[in-house]
């Protein structure tokens, strides 16, 4: 039986010995499950999964690690850290890398219990919110292309829209704009009144997809002084810009200028053979997987070699401009920038429940730490596993 293979690399390093993450978490955003918990050892990582960083002077503000004794204690933190996925019940799986010393790889659980397939390095997941950084980006290349600004009204995409010249695309980006989340969970909501709104299963994606940016534009909104307010709405409307603009769908801009050039090849927004079966689901969220309906907001299917070449791609010079890269970054209200969340450090993040799904992401912008985690268990806890295993680090800190 195999329900736990991982990977653990510390090497010394004498040139770079200051990065972390612990002690950063402001983040502004489960248990028992019955996946076999018995273990298997993969040994020793071989080949690093993601870039060198930067030299930790670039990160001035994250903690500094006694790499060397981190290395000394590598067996008992490999032991710690699988014990701490099985302990929890964490079904998914978990990547966690600091500096250019320090890689952790684990999976657990069944992928789907029925073909007894256990969750790999090469499972996907959907990954929910985590979406909306991809989709920020596209909009970035946008408008490097001068085929839109960020400064854009909404009338101009738009021209019978209510509320069009009160609101830019930023404000989508930022969500500022008072919409309310047509997959909240009020009572108002689409998600609350689907078989009233007429959106099924058997719907084509377009005609979901309509029906859904009808309503959203068709809310009264209250947000004269553009507080901070997550609606999925905002970043379901910049996919529907982002088709205006580019004269392509949506799905078929980020394959041709994002997933293709970086060679992210597991990324998707269409059902592949590799894709975890959900379990656990505590909620009817079965219409949040019709066609049309995640959308640019949490439509995407992924898994961490595609998200490792993601996080290498968004920190470096691949994919977008210094200018453009600075104006995603920064974070406007509620430490939110376009599509991630800052912490105390510098750090972007993002949390993801979607479905029977969860997932997290947390990178520095010089790639000198990542921690990835899926889940196809609605109980699983990504963000918790990560405090988790910071908790195991900390007496590594210098």
């Amino acid at each position: 039986m195999k329900a736990l293979a991982k990977s653990l690399m510390c090497v010394a390093m004498a040139a770079c010995s200051a990065v972390a993450f612990t002690g950063c978490d402001n983040d502004s955003e489960s248990s028992a499950t019955t996946a076999p918990q018995t273990t298997n050892s993969t040994g020793a990582s071989t080949q690093r999964l993601t870039a060198a960083p930067a030299t930790a002077d670039e990160v001035p503000t994250n903690p500094a690690y006694n790499f060397t004794k981190l290395k000394q204690d590598t067996d008992s933190i490999t032991a710690k850290f699988d014990n701490t996925l099985v302990a929890s019940k964490f079904r998914g799986t978990v990547y966690y890398k600091l500096g250019n010393d320090f890689e952790y790889i684990g999976n657990n659980g069944y992928a789907d219990k029925g073909s007894h397939t256990y969750n790999s390095l090469n499972t996907n997941y959907y990954i929910g919110s985590l979406t909306k950084q991809f989709t920020a980006a596209a909009v970035m290349i946008l408008q490097e292309q001068d085929k839109l600004s960020t400064d854009d009204t909404l009338d101009k995409y738009y021209p019978d829209y209510k509320y069009g010249s009160d609101i830019t695309i930023r404000n989508l980006l930022t969500m500022t704009t008072g919409l309310p989340d047509y997959l909240g969970k009020s009572d108002e909501s689409v998600r609350a009144n689907a078989p009233q709104y007429d959106i099924s299963e058997k719907n084509s994606a377009k005609d979901n997809h309509s029906v859904i940016l009808k309503w959203i534009l068709s809310q009264e909104i209250d947000n004269d002084e553009e507080n901070y307010s997550y609606s999925n709405s905002d970043y379901f409307i910049l996919g529907d810009i982002i088709e205006k603009v580019s004269g392509k769908s949506y799905e078929e801009f980020l394959k041709e200028n994002i997933f293709e050039p970086l060679e992210m090849t597991s990324t998707t927004f269409e059902s592949t053979d590799q894709l975890a079966t959900g379990y656990q689901d505590i909620f009817d969220d079965e219409w949040n997987i019709y066609p049309g309906v995640a959308y640019s907001s949490t439509g995407l299917i992924s898994n961490l070699s595609d998200l490792l070449k993601w996080t290498d791609a968004i920190t470096g010079s691949e994919l977008l401009s210094a200018k453009s890269k600075e104006e995603m970054f920064t974070p406007y209200k509620s430490s939110f920038a376009y599509g991630l969340y800052v912490d105390d450090c510098g750090n972007y993040y993002c949390n993801a429940a979607f479905y029977r799904f969860n997932a997290r992401i947390v990178f520095a912008q010089d790639q000198s730490k990542v921690f990835i985690a899926f889940s196809n268990y609605t109980q699983s806890n990504p963000k918790a596993v990560n405090k988790n295993l910071d908790e195991i680090l900390k007496p590594y800190l210098k």
